[in-house]
């Protein structure tokens, strides 16, 4: 007889095909739902959600308080709600938190000496793995019964994992094929959830829809972006990633730069709290500085324009990509992101305020 997840399996899981299914006879479209009182308390569901996705420490409970097609419903509404953001930061940390959950509930699934597993239905085959564990893996195209994995999905997948066995170099590859530790199955397969769920936002939200989350849309960004400013504190430009350094020199020295150079510098100063007309002060020592040309590209990226979307600072991958990694010293090598490389050194420092030389804070906006 086939496997057929149970609705409880369904709200721990709430990314996979079925789950969708299972609610959609739960409830009227979404443009009359949000106007119903249920509406009300399943948005208010979703922006938990979302807050415990921003958070600093997260706490993930596998037995859940509320019903079932609640939590599935949830999961839903938190994705259309960052979509209506259009913040790409906001679809990474949503997503990441979706599959942290996800590796949580798989290795709760049948508990422990000291705590009840939440899936008294449990059954494990002779690999020790549950059959929704099977189920998801298969969605995600991964055998947890094999020991190796195709090299282009493997490749993806590790793209942002950092530990030495997890790079490429320290893995046997035969035939296309790389060679996988039973224990690491579980650590893949939730990487794979991430970068499926990642690659799926934004959703094509109606603006009807968008219009009517406005007012919870606009009170995550102004939470997060106040969040992100207690983060970072005041600008320390001493603390900026070597990358991020030699743009600003090349500004300095009269340089023009490429247009992913200013993309990746303009995104990450706004990040760490510029405002924009010092952002746009920045680019006045361009050659072919153009003061209202300037304030559009800016507004644009930050944000501020016409389309809302507020974009993020690319990732040190990415900055290899387009050239603009250079100077590496030896914290490059132990973040993946110049944010990462900017709270590290800051913190590092232990010396609050501007240093001498460095940014001002930026004004309120």
């Amino acid at each position: 007889m086939d496997y057929s997840p149970s609705a409880k399996e369904l709200s721990h899981f709430p990314f996979l095909k079925k789950a969708q299914d299972h609610i959609k006879k739960s409830f009227p479209p979404l443009d009359k739902l949000l106007k119903e009182e249920k509406g009300v308390f399943l948005t208010g569901l979703a922006v938990r959600r979302i807050n415990q996705a921003l958070a600093s420490k997260k706490t993930i409970a596998a037995h859940f308080q509320h019903r079932d097609d609640e939590e599935i419903a949830s999961y839903v509404l938190a994705r259309i709600i960052i979509s209506c953001i259009q913040d790409k930061q906001l679809y990474d940390r949503l997503t990441r938190y979706e599959a942290e959950r996800a590796y949580y509930f798989l290795n709760a699934e049948t508990g422990s000496e000291s705590e009840k597993g939440w899936n008294e239905n449990a059954v494990l085959d002779d690999e020790q793995n549950s059959r929704i564990a099977n189920y998801i893996a298969a969605e995600f195209r991964i055998d947890l019964s094999r020991d190796r994995m195709p090299l282009a999905d493997y490749v993806e997948i590790v793209s942002v994992l950092h530990e030495e066995r997890f790079k490429l170099v320290n893995r046997r590859v035969q035939k296309g094929f790389v060679a996988i530790r039973k224990e690491e199955l579980l650590e893949l397969l939730r990487e794979r959830i991430r970068v499926i769920l990642r690659r799926d936002l934004p959703y094509r939200v109606p603006k009807t829809i968008c219009q009517e989350l406005a007012p919870v849309a606009e009170s995550i960004k102004k939470g997060y972006q106040e969040q992100m400013l207690q983060q970072f504190g005041s600008i320390e430009e001493n603390a900026f990633p070597p990358c991020m350094q030699a743009l600003i020199s090349a500004l300095t020295a009269g340089t023009n730069l490429t247009h992913a150079g200013r993309f990746a510098l303009t995104t990450f100063v706004h990040t760490v709290g510029m405002d924009v007309p010092a952002i746009a002060q920045l680019y006045s020592r361009s050659p072919d500085f153009d003061s209202e040309k300037t304030m559009y590209q800016v507004e644009h990226i930050t944000g501020r324009g016409g389309s809302g979307t507020e974009y993020t600072a690319p990732a040190c991958a990415a900055m290899r990509t387009t050239g603009l990694c250079v100077n590496r010293d030896q914290l490059c090598e132990r973040v993946n992101h110049p944010l990462s490389y900017y709270k590290v050194k800051k913190k590092d420092t232990g010396k609050p305020g501007t240093k001498k030389g460095g940014v001002p804070p930026a004004k309120p906006t």
